[in-house]
């Protein structure tokens, strides 16, 4: 059995979400430590970001191989890992290629739980700590880097409408996750909170 991990930074990140999940997350974290990481039983945590460019008119995506769908890079926490926005970065790096990106905002910009079917094996459900972060400048200057687990990556455009603040995810591929124009939709606003 592994050590209980040390929960204060994950803790402390989690407290910097705006979410109105944000208390559900809390509780878990508090009750079940272990749920830091995926040896922490069916339901764990994970960390993930949306990536934009310099002037938030394009989102990354990946196609995520097991899951056959389009949707942010992120994943499990690895052993040792203790900060949620630490790992998302690290997926960021693996999965697409991109380094020296800003966070946007206090903390995380979207708590978001989704369960997951037989293709993911032992995990169950996922509590995903999402971070909105921004890429140093435009999507054309920008080429995304594929990897083994995600072996086609793309900039997807996420115009204005009508001047904003909503954005249109009109140009999203086919087979994006379900869950990401709602996401988007939640992120334009934001954007505009901030």
């Amino acid at each position: 059995m592994t050590a209980v991990p040390d929960t204060r930074t994950a803790l402390a990140e989690l407290s910097a979400a705006v979410s109105p999940a944000r208390q559900d997350y809390l509780e878990l974290l508090r009750s079940s430590p272990r749920a830091l990481h995926r040896e922490g039983g069916p339901r764990h945590l994970t960390a993930s970001a949306v990536v934009i460019d310099a002037p938030a008119e394009h989102v990354a995506l990946m196609w995520h191989r097991k899951g056959q769908f389009w949707v942010q890079p992120g994943g499990h926490l690895e052993e040792g890992e203790a900060s949620f926005e630490q790992a998302a970065r690290r997926e960021v790096t693996e999965e697409i290629g991109l380094e020296g990106l800003e966070r946007v905002g206090a903390g995380p910009a979207v708590l978001h739980r989704h369960t997951l079917d037989a293709a993911f094996g032992r995990c169950e459900e996922h509590w995903d700590v999402q971070y909105l972060l921004r890429a140093p400048a435009p999507a054309a200057q920008l080429p995304l880097t594929a990897s083994a687990e995600s072996p086609e990556v793309l900039w997807v455009p996420w115009p204005l409408i009508d001047g904003g603040p909503r954005r249109s995810s009109a140009a999203l591929p086919e087979g994006t996750v379900a869950d990401m124009p709602g996401k988007l939709e939640e992120l334009a606003d934001y954007l505009t909170g901030i």
